[in-house]
């Protein structure tokens, strides 16, 4: 099973031990976890202005995403929401064959399904782990 993890899931991953981590740790060993070069630089950026790390530690833990997940590239144009970086996440979700998007992006989440992809919610993706 594949799925792609959007920056928000990350950020949450990443700055607190709470449901995100919870649902990341479950679903590491059932799932192959994609990530696209779009979601990185958000990480990265978000870590330095909305969280306050330093730029060497921003880089760090987007170095650690990279090295929890396959890298897509992405290759397909999609113009499916108004934002050009959700389009970009959508599309990589498609390229690397991903059944899920998992996302807290209200913009993302009202498409329910593109391209064979369904967005969920961490919430709903916990319900689709086996235990």
């Amino acid at each position: 099973m594949r799925v792609l993890l959007d920056s928000n899931v990350w950020l949450a991953i990443l700055t607190t031990d709470g449901f995100c981590r919870r649902v990341w740790r479950k679903a590491r060993p059932a799932w192959s976890i994609f990530v696209c070069q779009e979601v990185l630089d958000e990480v990265e950026e978000k870590l330095r202005t909305k969280f306050g790390f330093s730029p060497r530690n921003a880089r760090l833990m987007t170095f650690f995403v990279q090295r929890q997940t396959e890298i897509v590239r992405v290759t397909s144009a999609v113009n499916a929401c108004r934002d050009a970086d959700d389009n970009r996440v959508l599309a990589a979700s498609v390229d690397a064959g991903c059944s899920h998007l998992v996302t807290g992006d209200a913009d993302l989440l009202v498409l329910r399904e593109f391209g064979g992809v369904s967005m969920v919610t961490p919430r709903e993706f916990m319900g689709l782990i086996p235990p």
